[in-house]
């Protein structure tokens, strides 16, 4: 009997990187919202952190923006998917790679960083400079 391999496709999404754990609320692509040339996660990061806290899934006193986060999406124009992350992902390799496999994108699928995902560490060392 042959195995046939189901390649899962990719999905766009919210994503925070805590305590080297990966927490991602994802939609498939054909459910994606359209937001300019791209296609996206229609969940924002409050509406489902504030999911989470009431599942008692993450602490209640710690705010959604203060841990690092991000978002994937796909241009419908260059046709390719996109990470935008705070910098403590960025600079992450091993938190690069597990939301990149969370969410099934392409292997060579680049982060960049984005004004929106600062967290509360990046926003401090920022300040400090």
């Amino acid at each position: 009997m042959q195995k046939q391999s189901k390649r899962v496709k990719p999905r766009v999404g919210i994503f925070w990187w805590i305590d080297g754990q990966c927490i991602v609320d994802s939609t498939a692509l054909s459910q994606a919202e359209p937001y300019g040339d791209a296609l996206t996660h229609p969940t924002s990061h409050i509406d489902y952190w504030t999911s989470l806290q009431e599942r008692h899934l993450v602490p209640q006193d710690l705010e959604y923006e203060e841990e690092p986060r991000g978002r994937a999406g796909y241009d419908t124009k260059r046709k390719e998917y996109f990470l935008y992350a705070d910098r403590c992902i960025i600079e992450n390799a091993a938190a690069v790679k597990a939301i990149i496999e969370a969410l099934h994108l392409p292997a060579d699928t680049k982060p960049s960083p984005d004004s929106h995902y600062r967290c509360a560490k990046c926003l401090r060392r920022r300040q400090d400079r």
